[in-house]
């Protein structure tokens, strides 16, 4: 089958869309991905077989572009269906793969003239992720943006797909309840592919660093849902008991500066680390020299029906994980023993989890022991590309039977 993939950004780190390309490349399939260039990038290469198109344009007036989706100045879809339909034409797609809900408007014009099977890729629940984006809550986005539309057109969008992937069981219910078919939806976690995160030799300047501190990390986006403040007012509380602390926040996004700001407020900033964005192959480096992993993530439904690969990165390297009571991140720490939960947004609960886990080491390593084999066993992208894999053979059969 060629399946043409559909990616609202460059294609650089992005661990998801490059495990399900590969898998799906490695199952017999041909890819090709169509995503943006913002300068510097080869506007054509190849990735593991995988054949990568990318449509130069600058970053900023993207994200503006982006902004003003599903409004009335809604010209984002009409960019893309037009660069889809010669991507479409060129390497003869027989299935589209789109990757985010915001996507798919462009995706569905496009395919008019072509009627292939569409696939709808959910990293995240968008429609309540609006809640707490930045952009989508202040000045002008606050008024031109209607959550209200964006409840619709997913409704609408969705029921005219073929199918449907989400990142966690706990998403499949709320789409059944909005009258989406359940047959039409798969799981595919954002499980740690093992091949590509596994690295022969950590940073030793990294490691290094945070030698002789007892280190909390977090790898990630920063954005007010992710819960970052939690933990940067849980450092005042530790800063006496924890005489080498440190607390490393690894990652940018659009609450960096007021994070700094807090940090500097309530003078902290001599134990919380900002290290910025990082590439992917030094994450496992910053995890590694830390004692705990955290996820704060507040409790929403955006993070009720989502999962980060960040939770199965660190249960790999054994690192006991401390996690805010989101229902998939409660449920697999409860299922697996590989960490403890905190109630979300109480910085004085999650100061009390880093003290008990600071003050019993061997907790420590059983939770870690624990957690790499859990991941090894079963939360690990082998596992999660079999219900990708079975999507697409489903596929080939149906044009088989054609």
């Amino acid at each position: 089958m060629k399946v043409g993939m559909i990616l609202d950004n460059e294609f650089t780190g992005d661990l998801r869309v490059e495990n399900e390309a590969v898998a799906l490349q490695k199952a017999g399939n041909q890819v090709y991905l169509l995503c943006l260039n913002f300068g510097g990038k080869k506007n054509y290469e190849e990735f593991n077989g995988v054949k990568i198109f990318r449509v130069p344009i600058s970053k900023v007036l993207k994200d503006k572009l982006k902004g003003l989706n599903n409004t009335l100045l809604n010209f984002y879809p009409l960019f893309w269906a037009k660069h889809i339909k010669k991507f479409i034409e060129k390497n003869k797609i027989e299935i589209l793969h789109v990757h985010d809900l915001w996507m798919l408007e462009g995706a569905l014009k496009a395919n008019k003239n072509f009627n292939l099977p569409i696939v709808a890729d959910l990293h995240e629940n968008f429609v309540q992720a609006l809640e707490h984006y930045k952009y989508a809550n202040v000045f002008p986005g606050k008024f031109v943006i209607s959550k209200k539309r964006w409840a619709k057109k997913e409704i609408e969008w969705l029921n005219k797909v073929d199918k449907i992937i989400t990142v966690i069981e706990e998403a499949v219910e709320r789409y059944v309840k909005l009258g989406i078919p359940r047959k039409k939806i798969f799981v595919v976690p954002n499980y740690v592919n093992l091949q590509s995160f596994e690295i022969s030799e950590f940073d030793k300047n990294i490691l290094e660093k945070y030698s002789g501190f007892f280190t909390l990390v977090y790898t990630g986006g920063f954005d007010s849902h992710r819960g970052l403040e939690t933990v940067i007012k849980a450092a005042p509380l530790l800063k006496g008991k924890i005489e080498n602390l440190k607390i490393v926040l690894v990652g940018s996004g659009s609450n960096f500066d007021s994070l700094k700001n807090l940090s500097a407020k309530l003078k902290v900033d001599d134990v919380v680390v900002f290290e910025g964005w990082q590439p992917v192959e030094k994450l496992p480096s910053f995890i590694e020299a830390a004692e705990v992993g955290v996820i704060p993530h507040l409790k929403t439904v955006h993070t009720d029906n989502t999962i980060p690969h960040k939770l199965f990165q660190y249960m790999l390297l054994q690192k006991p994980v401390i996690a805010s009571d989101c229902n998939p991140l409660k449920r697999i720490l409860r299922e697996t023993d590989a960490g403890t939960i905190f109630e979300s947004g109480n910085e004085q609960k999650l100061t009390e989890k880093i003290l008990e886990l600071y003050q019993k080491p061997e907790l420590r390593k059983v939770m870690g022991r624990k957690g790499e084999k859990a991941v090894r066993e079963k939360y690990n992208w082998n596992k999660a590309a079999e219900n990708l894999i079975s999507l697409y053979k489903n596929f080939g059969k149906s044009t088989e039977q054609k």
